[in-house]
């Protein structure tokens, strides 16, 4: 499984990514991603002046392409507590989401993500940053 993080799909929307970039991901592994990303998308849609809901529809057919998109539950908030105290513990921080999102994929057994926050990702060792993509 590879997990999706909100700036890769930010960067499919302002088509600085192109959209094969999913669809051939896809069709090496099954892709994931956490409602923590759906969420963090969904605020940049109802942030921007021009939201209207074409943006909707291709966040819905974007996602379409994803096996699993993990929900907020127990495990997840444990996991990402985890995640969060240890750095804590060794005076780095994490965003909360960002825990989350980590969090959420590994509770769910998805070890890789594709992110361009290789920054605050690269400090949660359970998590394997593929294919990281230029800023």
């Amino acid at each position: 499984m590879i997990g999706v993080d909100s700036n890769v799909l930010i960067d499919l929307f302002r088509n600085r990514l192109p959209s094969a970039t999913i669809t051939e991901l896809s069709k090496d592994d099954r892709l994931c991603t956490s409602e923590i990303v759906v969420y963090e998308v969904l605020c940049g849609i109802y942030s921007a002046q021009h939201s209207g809901e074409q943006r909707l529809k291709d966040l819905a057919a974007v996602l379409d392409a994803f096996t699993f998109i993990f929900p907020i539950e127990r495990a997840t908030s444990i996991k990402a507590a985890q995640i969060a105290g240890k750095l804590s513990k060794t005076g780095q921080t994490v965003q909360h989401t960002d825990a989350l999102i980590a969090g959420s994929l590994l509770a769910n057994g998805c070890k890789k993500l594709l992110t361009k926050n290789v920054k605050d990702f690269k400090r949660i060792p359970e998590i394997e940053i593929i294919s990281p993509l230029p800023d």
